[in-house]
């Protein structure tokens, strides 16, 4: 719900400058119309991006000591000089109405929830604006930690089920933050609403294991040992002896050490071999396009015509379709041919709103939802597929690095969206050219369906050479130089037990 909160927290609805000879007193006029018919000519008109005569200004006034006789011509204009008024028929308050007016995972839940909190009683827009940056900071970091470490704990005949699951969550909180935001009009109300579920989520920590693959290829056995043994009792499996008797002996032998050439990874180790740089760069090109192109149009939602909270709603529930072409896929075509289909329909669809004539605005909308589901898809699939890409010893350092390379793209959306003041159908056009150069980029990567998760650097960078195929024959088609370690295979007969 955090993610696009801002859609209705920081909402700008229509304003224009508020003009005491005039304007009803308070924040609340009879009416939004009524407001415009007693502007007497005090507002000027602007043209739109067709030249045509279009809506009052949002930022200027005639000087009032000009009078109101005369024409525009020969009077001056000034900046707003009382504030605004604002259209209420959408929305209640949001952060640009009123407070711009009074001038590891369980830590960043912790985190996340005193930042959200807090967020709620900022006293000026500049404590908000950065309470929003550190909530967003953990909130990104919260979602993704979450699913590296469920990546890592499941068989690779689950990522699939998992990906899509933690998805249809995501999307979940986006139809209940449509909900909530149309029953709760104030902004400070809405985001006390949004932080209240996190504190369930502060049990984790009774609740949520280490990654045991991540502590055996460590070197960490005692502890992957724990995890493992803990897993076993919940869930009432029965392991052979022999399996702890092997954890034991590998402890024995290395006795702590670095005796079999364990090293700490750092971040050039996603850039340091050519293969492995080469799915670095592509994987985060496609999160910065990924990234952009959904929240452009998931953020655009509420300015497309109609009323806001059903746009938000319906191109939401958009996203459910969107899990259940990924769900259906997936396992049968593999990774990429769904992500490069999904870029090329999102692609097209956005593209072609630029010759949609502007009347026909309902056809714009409708090819921006396609547009919205293209995406979507390829928001599903491809953080499993990106986990798949990258070894154990630096997953959650890709994955973190590549979604940092996406906020950028997140970032630059709102900026894009502003491309509309010079032609109406640029910024669906730019995401639309944006969609289908990543289509292309994708087809470098190599296919990880039927894979089993890379563990070492030397892994990852034969992936390439790997055939994917049905996960029951994963086993089979490892060439000689994509072998698991010794530890890794115990894993992997643990997983499968």
């Amino acid at each position: 719900m955090h993610v696009l909160s801002m859609a209705f927290l920081g909402a700008l609805p229509e304003h224009h400058c508020r003009l005491p000879a005039v304007s009803t007193p308070g924040d609340y006029p009879p009416s939004w119309q009524d407001q415009l018919d007693s502007l007497n000519g005090s507002i000027p008109l602007e043209l739109d991006a067709s030249g045509e005569s279009g809506r009052y200004s949002r930022c200027q006034q005639f000087n009032l000591t000009d009078g109101l006789n005369g024409t525009s011509e020969n009077r001056t204009l000034q900046h707003c000089t009382d504030g605004w008024v604002y259209d209420r028929s959408h929305y209640g308050t949001s952060i640009v109405t009123q407070v711009r007016q009074a001038s590891n995972l369980l830590w960043c839940i912790f985190l996340l929830v005193t930042f959200s909190v807090t967020s709620a009683f900022s006293p000026n827009y500049i404590v908000f604006v950065i309470l929003k940056f550190l909530l967003g900071a953990v909130n990104v970091s919260i979602y993704y930690t979450a699913f590296v470490l469920g990546m890592e704990v499941l068989d690779h005949s689950k990522h699939t089920m998992f990906g899509m699951s933690m998805y249809l969550f995501l999307v979940m909180g986006y139809i209940v933050l449509g909900a909530l935001a149309y029953i709760i009009r104030d902004w400070w109300k809405l985001q006390l609403a949004i932080s209240a579920p996190f504190l369930l989520c502060l049990t984790y920590w009774w609740l949520l294991p280490e990654s045991p693959r991540w502590l055996i290829v460590t070197g960490r056995m005692e502890d992957a040992k724990r995890v493992i043994k803990r897993a076993a009792r919940m869930n009432g499996a029965d392991f052979p002896d022999k399996l702890y008797r092997e954890i034991d002996s590998n402890l024995i032998r290395n006795d702590g050490n670095d005796e079999k050439g364990r090293r700490d990874h750092n971040l050039l180790d996603l850039v340091r071999t050519p293969n492995i740089r080469k799915n670095t760069l592509i994987v985060g090109f496609t999160w910065f396009v990924m990234i952009a192109v959904y929240f452009g149009l998931s953020l655009g939602a509420p300015e497309l015509p109609g009323d806001p909270y059903v746009n938000f709603i319906v191109g939401s529930c958009m996203e459910i379709v969107a899990v259940v072409v990924a769900w259906s896929t997936m396992d049968r075509w593999g990774r990429k041919p769904p992500v490069i289909a999904a870029f090329i329909v999102a692609g097209i669809s956005c593209g072609a709103t630029a010759v949609v004539p502007k009347e026909l605005w309902q056809v714009s909308t409708g090819l921006s939802m396609v547009g919205k589901l293209g995406v979507s898809v390829t928001y599903a699939v491809f953080p499993v597929y990106s986990a798949e890409v990258f070894p154990t010893v630096v997953r959650n350092m890709g994955i973190g690095v590549v979604s940092m390379i996406g906020r950028a793209g997140g970032i630059l959306a709102p900026f894009v969206a502003l491309l509309g003041e010079y032609w109406a159908p640029l910024p669906l056009l730019t995401f639309g050219i944006l969609s289908l150069l990543d289509g292309v980029a994708i087809l470098a990567l190599p296919e990880t369906l039927g894979v089993p998760l890379p563990n070492t650097l030397e892994d990852a960078e034969n992936l390439n050479s790997v055939r994917g195929k049905s996960s029951e024959n994963s086993e089979k088609i490892l060439p000689d130089a994509f072998q698991k370690t010794e530890e890794t295979e115990i894993y992997d007969r643990i997983t499968v037990l």
